[in-house]
C-alpha cells in the first residue's frame, strides 16, 4: 500500500544558512517522506536516519509538518530540475525528439516517481507540493517549450498559434500514458530506456499531426 502525505501548511524554503545538523535532518526527512509518506516516517526515524537526538529535531522544527513542509517544497526544487540545451538550429522534429526524451528521463527516475507518487494523491491538499510541482515541475517546462514553439513558428513562417496551449498539448503528449502507468503501479516496463523512447516517438508524432507545419520540409519521424 503506497503511503500518501498528509496537508499540510504553506511551504518554507530552506535556506544557505543551515547548519550542519539541520542539513541531515533535511536529507534523512526528503529519504524518509518519498519512500514511507507523511503517515509513514516518524521524527524518531529522521533523527536516527540523521544521526541527531528527537530534542534535536524538535528544537530547529516544532511538528512533523513543518518539517515537511520545508521538505517537499526543497525537494520539488532538486527532482524536478530539468535544463535542456539543445541547438535550436535543429530540425523541429528532432530537437521535440530529444526533448521529450529527457523529459521522461528526468520524470520516471526513481526519485521522481517517488515524489510524482504523493503529488498525485495529495497535492490538493499539500501546499507545499502543489507549490513546489507548479514552480518546478510544470511552469518552467511550459516556458520553455512555448518560447520555442513561438520561435520556431516564426522561423518556418507557419500560421500563428495560441503557443502556450501548444506547449501544454505537447507537455502532455510526450508523457502520457505511461507516466500515468508507471505512477499508478499499473505498468512496470522491462527496459524503461525503450519504453521512453517509444513513448517519446509517440508523442511526438501525434503533436506533429496536431502542429503539421513543425515538420515542414523534413523527413518523417523514424
Amino acid at each position: 500500500m503506497i503511503e500518501v502525505i498528509e496537508a499540510l501548511s504553506p511551504p518554507k524554503r530552506a535556506t544557505s544558512s543551515h547548519d550542519l545538523r539541520t542539513k541531515r535532518i533535511l536529507s534523512a526527512a526528503e529519504r524518509l517522506f518519498l519512500v514511507h509518506g507523511f503517515d509513514g516516517a516518524s521524527m524518531d526515524d529522521i533523527a536516527f536516519d540523521a544521526g541527531v537526538s528527537k530534542r534535536t529535531v524538535y528544537n530547529r522544527y516544532v511538528s512533523k509538518e513543518e518539517l515537511f513542509d520545508e521538505v517537499a517544497f526543497g525537494a520539488c526544487e532538486s527532482i524536478f530540475n530539468f535544463n535542456f540545451d539543445e541547438c535550436f538550429s535543429l530540425p523541429a522534429q528532432d530537437y521535440l525528439l530529444n526533448f521529450a526524451e529527457a523529459l521522461l528521463r528526468m520524470r520516471l527516475s526513481p526519485q521522481s516517481i517517488l515524489l510524482q507518487r504523493n503529488i498525485s494523491f495529495r497535492s490538493h491538499r499539500t501546499e507545499s507540493l502543489a507549490s513546489g510541482y507548479e514552480s518546478f515541475g510544470t511552469k518552467p517546462i511550459i516556458e520553455m517549450l512555448s518560447n520555442y514553439l513561438k520561435d520556431k513558428t516564426l522561423q518556418l513562417n507557419g500560421n500563428m498559434m495560441d503557443e502556450i496551449e501548444a506547449a501544454w498539448t505537447l507537455f502532455t503528449l510526450v508523457r502520457e500514458p505511461l507516466e500515468s502507468k508507471i505512477i499508478m503501479l499499473a505498468f512496470e516496463p522491462e527496459n524503461l530506456d525503450e519504453a521512453i523512447e517509444t513513448q517519446a516517438h509517440r508523442g511526438v508524432t501525434k503533436f506533429l499531426t496536431l502542429y503539421p507545419h513543425f515538420a515542414q520540409n523534413q523527413a518523417p519521424v523514424q
